[in-house]
This record gives structure tokens, sequence and C-alpha cells, in this order.
């Protein structure tokens, strides 16, 4: 039989050496009423005509496996222990990215978001893979007589995704209950209430509330649940039973935070509890595989958005009903250690369970598999709502390597919905006050371009071991897994948001995408070297805009360091068509030499230039060159008002602003 995926789609224009071939090994065999070819899963192969698995999604938000008490952490949780109990806990399972939107386009498509520029981005439309044909990847469920549902964030970050072919039901009232008789359910669930904005809702005073006092789950509410979190008071962890990372201020503040997080956590788990119980009532629990897991961790200070476990490792428990428990890896109650990259793994493991073939162009893996062909797991950081950064990142069992490509720009940049959290903006205080100890201090200075951290030995991951020559070995591994990655997936976060090299299919020309010399070029800037000054000043010459970009950016890193050669770079930007490469190096100017024409041109792009991006990437400079920008304060005041307009427009609107506040001395603390 042969064993080329139903689902393969059409022939990639692209060239074999710049994709990952992760093709399924399938044994030949009859597949349950479908015809279709079982996936090979050890232990776990189906016998022909057996049962089709249910498979019930249970995905919270925002919620770190730190936190949970099957990995230590102080939240009450009996609902996602007892799955554990009677299932299999991964120790090892991460997030594509740190953030909902680009992580839940992997969970969707099965495709790396930054191999789908603008999916990298939160938020934007990423291009689907012609693949897809336009739905996501459950459409081959139901080709195969699968009833799905999605209850009901969706969030995708993406662009053309027919709903109606991806779903049989998108909604808060989305069930598998609805299905027809006899139909096999892939459902899931996604209850709202441990989403950052919950942080909004935190009372102060909590600590003096009498032991026992709390908000009752409420049933009524899963609804409401299913699109915003509730307010709630008190609950089984209360401020002092809290831990507070090494890297935040300890303050009343801050536990309070983390107490209101951890019951929102409690209450997240009342609803699992009610899903299960669904199960059982129909009589279907024996049937059915339940997966529960978060879209990313999070979600205090320094963990959603930042590449780190905080915001990169999360829960990931599966429970198989008797009449399926032959697909599960290991024992009832044990724990696998393996590296998973759940968010692109999801598509690969679920076809898999089902019987399903898996496309070739997906690079996940089976995380029920009894062997993986690896064990590393990446992450990505790319423009966070208003504010720009590049950041990737591997991890495998114990270390985690992280490469920062704009080490200028510091964790503590400015985001208007994070600082909507009280710890944010009471360490924002502290900072502008000066009475932060300098292990805190460090989330507001200068990154550097790289980080390694031992998360056995140094789990907050505060002492970088990148100058200690006894981990060279381990940087060495990890920084050429990295590289391998970005090349294998044709990374597109290297390309300015905006540019037309980006997406799935543009970005794979190498006249548009050059990516090994782009690599380079970036590779030099980040090293922040003086000696590299004439070869970025050579770089500006090259016909491909992105590695002039990282031409640009390279001399932007070198700070007055390119000062010397601010003649010639005043010339480049003269002749310089792309306005993201006109924007990076009128910054580099007036960082080098204070150079009030170039300051100019960031005043014109930001107010004038008709691409939203450019706009919003000009406003991103003048933030970054500070009392610089005192000139130009009437168009960034300009910039900062009004209504309507694109994403890009707004998220400009809201960059200018806090810009606008910094100037006038009064920004600290407020969103």
């Amino acid at each position: 039989m042969d064993d080329a995926p139903r689902h393969a789609g059409p022939a990639s224009p692209v060239p074999a050496t710049t994709t990952v071939d992760r093709r399924r090994v399938l044994k030949s065999g009859m597949a349950a009423g479908v015809g279709l070819v079982a996936t090979a899963l050890g232990s776990g192969v189906a016998a022909a005509g057996s049962r089709r698995p249910n498979i019930l999604l249970l995905v919270s938000e925002d919620c770190g496996a730190q936190h949970l008490g099957i990995y230590g952490g102080n939240a009450t949780t009996p609902t996602i222990d007892a799955l554990a109990a009677d299932g299999v806990r991964w120790t090892n399972a991460f997030a594509a990215a740190p953030v909902c939107a680009p992580s839940r386009f992997a969970m969707i498509t099965g495709v790396e978001p930054e191999r789908s520029a603008p999916a990298n981005h939160m938020r934007a439309a990423g291009s689907l893979p012609p693949e897809l044909n336009g739905a996501g990847w459950t459409q081959y469920l139901r080709d195969a007589g699968y009833y799905c549902t999605n209850n009901a964030k969706e969030d995708y970050n993406a662009s053309g995704l027919d709903l109606t072919r991806t779903w049989d039901e998108s909604s808060p009232s989305a069930h598998w209950h609805n299905r027809p008789a006899g139909a096999p359910f892939y459902a899931v669930f996604n209850p709202t209430m441990t989403h950052e904005l919950s942080m909004a809702f935190a009372l102060p005073g909590a600590d003096a509330l009498p032991a026992g006092i709390t908000t009752p789950y409420l049933r009524e509410l899963a609804a409401a649940h299913a699109v915003a979190p509730t307010p709630i008071l008190g609950g089984p962890t209360r401020p002092q039973d809290v831990r507070i990372p090494s890297y935040h201020p300890d303050t009343p503040t801050t536990r309070n935070d983390a107490a209101t997080y951890l019951n929102q956590i409690n209450q997240m788990d009342s609803e699992l509890a009610v899903r299960l119980r669904e199960l059982e009532e129909a009589g279907v629990a024996d049937d059915t595989i339940v997966l529960y897991f978060s879209d990313h961790g999070g979600v205090l200070p320094r963990s959603k958005r930042f590449c780190y476990d905080s915001g990169l490792r999360i829960p990931l428990v599966a429970r198989f009903g008797r009449n399926v428990a032959h697909h599960a890896p290991a024992a009832r109650g044990s724990s696998v250690d393996d590296v998973v990259g759940v968010s692109v793994d999801l598509a690969p493991t679920v076809l898999s369970l089902a019987g399903l073939p898996v496309p070739r162009w997906m690079n996940g893996d089976s995380f029920v598999r009894p062997t993986r062909r690896t064990g590393l797991a990446f992450g990505m950081r790319n423009r966070m709502d208003e504010r720009y950064d590049f950041v990737r990142t591997v991890r495998d069992e114990r270390f985690r390597y992280i490469r920062n490509y704009m080490p200028h720009v510091p964790h503590g940049q400015h985001i208007q919905f994070m600082w909507l959290q009280a710890g944010y903006r009471e360490w924002d205080v502290l900072r502008e006050q000066g009475r932060l100890p300098d292990h805190q201090a460090g989330f507001w200075a200068e990154r550097p371009a790289e980080e390694l951290y031992d998360v056995w030995s140094d789990p907050d991951e505060t002492t970088n071991l990148v100058d200690r020559p006894e981990y060279a070995t381990e940087l060495s591994r990890l920084r050429e897994a990295l590289d391998d990655h970005i090349l294998a997936i044709n990374d597109n976060g290297f390309i300015p948001e905006g540019s037309g090299a980006e997406g799935y299919l543009p970005s794979r020309s190498p006249a548009d995408h050059p990516l090994r010399e782009v690599m380079r070029v970036a590779a030099l800037a980040i090293t922040r070297d003086c000696r590299n000054l004439t070869a970025f000043l050579r770089s500006l010459d090259h016909p491909n805009p992105v590695v002039r970009f990282w031409a640009a950016s390279g001399l932007r890193l070198l700070g007055t360091g390119s000062a010397p050669e601010a003649a010639a770079v005043d010339t480049a930007l003269g002749r310089e068509p792309s306005p993201h490469v006109q924007v990076v190096l009128a910054e580099s100017l007036v960082v080098a030499v204070d150079d009030r024409a170039a300051l100019d041109r960031l005043a014109w792009l930001l107010t004038e230039h008709p691409d939203g991006w450019v706009r919003l990437q000009s406003a991103n400079a003048l933030d970054r060159v500070g009392a610089r920008a005192l000139p130009v304060v009437d168009a960034l005041r300009a910039a900062s008002s009004g209504v309507g307009g694109s994403d890009a427009v707004a998220h400009t609107r809201t960059a200018a602003a806090h810009t606008v506040r910094a100037l006038e001395g009064r920004s600290a603390g407020v969103p």
C-alpha cells in the first residue's frame, strides 16, 4: 500500500533542501471505516475495525506549568491532579510562542508561526500554507467522519481561514453533544478565566480576607468563560502562600496578583471537572482520550510574552479511556520526560490517534509515539502588540538557549495591555524611583545577544551561563540546533513586517529572502562589534532589502560606534528605497550623532507614510531614541490622536501616546 499521506496537498515549489521532511512511517493495514492508512504507534496501533477514539481537548489560557500542583506549584487543582493520576503527565511541554495568537496559529495549522509571517506577530493575519486549502487541519478529521467543535476562542492569527470548513461548529454553545449518532468527536473547550485580563480584576487587600472566603464556581458562567474571564474574590490560595520569583519585586501588590491568578486557575479546574463529568454522564468516557494543556505560559510579570520557561513551559496531561487505553505511551500515573512542542505537535498527535496520515509538510511529531525524533522544543517572539522585538529560543530537558536579535530593546518595553496588571505598573514605578536591586533592574536594561540557562539548578533563569567555559559544549550544541531550525522552517522573522517578502510562499524565494546571507549579517549585528562597521556599510549596497535591513540594524546596534561613518550612513539613507530600512538607518543616525534631519525623517515616516506598519516601526524607533525625540514631539502627538483605522494605526497611536508621556515625564506606571 502506498504510504504517501492522503492530505499531502499540492507539490511544493520549494527545493527539498529548504524544508524539514518529517514524514510519518506508516504501516500497511485497513483503517476503520474510511479506508485510510493507520499511523504506526508502536504498541498503540489499533487493530483493523477497532473503535476510533473520541478526543476531548481542554485548553486553559495563559497557564504556566510551574503554577500547578502536579508540577510543584501552589494552585489548588483537584481535577487536574486526578487527571494526571489516571493518565500520563509530560514534564517538558512547551508552546510555540509565549503569547496566544502565534501559538494558536500553530495549533490550527500544524505549522510554526514564524514559517508563515506575519503569523509570528501578536496580533496579525498570517498566510496559510496552500496545502491547507483555506481551512484548518481539522478538515482532515471531518473528512474521516469526525464531528469537530470549538468552544469558543479562536484567535488563530490567520488570513482567509474558512471556519465553516475547519469546524462543524465554533461558538460558546459548540459541544460534542450535537454530533450525529455514532460519530466520533474532536471537541475543544477553551475556558478563559486564567487569561491575563483576570489580573486587571485583582483586588488589593486579599491578604486580609478571612480564610475560606471564595467565589464559588458557577456552571452557569461556562458560556461567559468561553469568551472572557470574570472577577472573583478570595479562594484557596492566599497572598502569603505564593512564591514570587527572584527576578521580580516581592511586594503586597505582587503577592495579591499571584494569589488572584492561582485562584483563577482553581476556578478553571472546576470547569474542567464539569467537562469530564459530561463524558461520564453520556457514557462515552471509556471511548475518549482527554488532553489538557495551556496555549502558553503566564501570566505574572516576565512570563507571558517572554521566551523563558515562565512564558513557554506549559502543562500537558492525557487520560486514555478504557477502550482506547492502547494509545497511551506509558502506564497510568506515569510521567514522561520527552521534550514536546505542543502547539506544533498537536495536529500530528491527533491525526495519528484518529488513524489518519500526517501530511509531510507538518514538522511536528506525535507526542504519544513511544519514541520521538528530537529532544528539542523551539520558541519565538516578534512584535507584541505595539512593540517590536525578535527572539528565538531552543530548549532541551535541561538547558534553555535564547538569542536576542534586538538586544538594545529591554524586556520592559511599555506594552499597554501588559501594563493593565498592577505588578508591572508597580515594577515600573520602582524602576523610576531607583529602588530595584540589580537582579530586578535588569528587566529594564539592554539584553545580551545570547542567554543560556541550566533550568535544573536555576528554574527562574537568572544566571546567564553564556560566558562560562564549562558550558561551551552545551552552548555550541544549542546554537547549532537553533540555526538548523531557522533554516529548516525558513524563518520569516528577519523580514520587516509589511514587506512583500513575508509569507509562507513568498519567503521561499531566495531572491526575496536569502536566508543564509540574512542570518550571516544578523549574526554580525548582534555582536555589537565596531570592527564590523565596514562590513555593514558594504552590505547596505546589497540588492536585497532584508539584507540591507540587517546591515542597518548592525549600525544601530553599534550606537555611537557608527559615528565615524555617519556621512556614509546618511548617503545610504538618501538613496534607500525601502521605508523599513529607512527607519533603521534614520534611528542609527539619531543615536550616533543626534542627526536632526534623520529625526525629521522618522517624524515624516510616522505621520505621512501610507503603510501603517512603517508608521508603527517609526513610532518604535522614536520611543527608543528617548529624549532625542523631543524636537518632534508634536508629530508624536499628532500620531497619538484620532480614532479608528487598521490594527497598525491603532498600535501606532498607542505607542506614540506612551512616548509623548515619557517625554513629558509622566509615563511610569501608566497603562
